[in-house]
């Protein structure tokens, strides 16, 4: 029976940031592939890496589509050496070619010869489960492929996420595309509102274990094969066209996943991790300096001595002059001056934070300036950006605005 350290993984990095605007943005002209998103103090790229590593999964093939996608990740994690494991390229030659996500993975089976079980992801995810009863689902089942999924409440699935039928062994039945609430309901036919709304609605997370010499053998079908030619997604074709034709394909539930896509997403999933929701980034994280409140602050900030008072940042929080937390991460030589408030945030290296300023629900990148009293409430400050404010002419940002770079 395989192992979890017998599997590959195979990432998918096909596309080129646009969704994600404004997060992605950095200069015009500027690709910046969604992969290499910072988040808490790291690229994407390499959460993803070290989760699964975290998990046995040694070996790992990147499909890469374009020249920002496949040179920002090389440059991030080359061939794998600072993480021990090893990691491969698709070739350029095939960048034309591609006609979805399923339809890459399927040449770069046939193109490395891949016969084993592989984990296929998404490069720009956050993921926080275990593999090995994913996989134990997945060899007891038989199945083709097993679907991570997150369970979410009717409300938040309502038009935003697909929605996976399965029966009571989890084998799945019917993929219902982003239904709306009436459309949930007639599935479902709960018999009260309060009964409805508890339901545990299954969506696809992105995340799907394959046996990789059998989906080989199911793509010479001359079906698959004519969907290729236009296009070829795992989640609108390849796997609903694998249930329909009565290929096992399971669901497994996973603990949480982190949805980037968007600013307010991006917050959410933020401040989640920072409550230490995310078992495999807080593990990644290492421990707090404060436990219970969950605020990660690095020796040579706490050494960090403000040009206003003149004190360190751990004499500031010991005196209270400053309040730093709940679920706070401070990276490393950030000046944090007299009464700024920070809470529910990630501030990364090199940052000033000005006397008074206030920053809630909010990340801010390498080398920005926040100036004197100036409130920051979801927002998203990009790399070397100044907020300018002044004493009597305080700046506000709010409301899930995000600044580029």
């Amino acid at each position: 029976m395989p192992e979890p350290s017998d599997i590959v993984g195979i990432g998918l990095a096909g596309g080129q940031g646009v969704r994600a605007r404004p997060l992605t943005l950095k200069a015009p002209g500027y690709l910046r592939s969604k992969a290499a998103m910072s988040f808490l103090g790291r690229r994407l790229i390499r959460w993803v890496i070290q989760i699964l590593s975290s998990e046995g999964i040694q070996r790992y093939f990147i499909i890469a589509h374009g020249k920002e996608n496949r040179y920002q990740i090389k440059v991030m994690i080359g061939y794998g050496e600072a993480f021990g494991v090893e990691v491969m390229y698709s070739p350029v030659k095939f960048d034309a070619l591609s006609t979805g996500s399923a339809d890459s993975t399927l040449r770069m089976l046939d193109y490395w010869d891949l016969t084993e079980h592989a984990l296929v992801f998404p490069t720009d995810s956050i993921i926080d489960f275990d593999l090995a009863p994913m996989l134990k689902v997945h060899l007891d089942s038989g199945a083709v492929a097993t679907i991570a999924a997150m369970t979410r409440e009717p409300d938040e699935v309502a038009e935003k996420y697909g929605v996976m039928l399965a029966d009571d062994e989890g084998r799945i039945t019917e993929f219902v595309e982003k239904p709306t609430l009436a459309e949930l309901r007639q599935h479902f036919r709960a018999e009260t509102d309060e009964e409805f709304r508890r339901l545990p609605l299954m969506t696809n997370a992105g995340f799907y274990l394959i046996d990789a010499a059998r989906l080989r053998e199911i793509a010479r079908h001359p079906e698959i094969d004519e969907l290729r030619k236009t296009r070829l997604d795992f989640g609108k074709d390849l796997l609903p066209w694998l249930v329909g034709n009565g290929h096992r394909v399971m669901v497994h539930p996973v603990r949480r996943i982190g949805d980037l896509g968007n600013v307010r997403d991006y917050i959410d999933t933020m401040v989640e991790a920072l409550h230490g929701n995310f078992e495999a980034v807080d593990r990644l994280l290492g421990p707090p300096i404060d436990p219970e409140r969950h605020v990660w602050i690095a020796p040579e900030s706490l050494e960090m001595r403000d040009a206003t008072s003149g004190l360190t940042l751990a004499e500031k929080i010991a005196e209270g002059i400053v309040e730093i937390g709940p679920a706070v991460r401070i990276g490393r030589y950030c000046e944090i001056h007299p009464g700024v408030r920070i809470v529910e945030s990630n501030l990364d290296d090199d940052i000033e934070v000005h006397r008074d300023a206030v920053v809630e629900r909010s990340q801010i990148r390498d080398g920005a300036i926040i100036g004197p009293k100036a409130r920051l409430s979801e927002v998203v400050v990009g790399s070397m950006s100044e907020i300018r404010s002044e004493p009597y002419h305080p700046t506000t940002i709010e409301g899930c605005v995000a600044l580029g770079d």
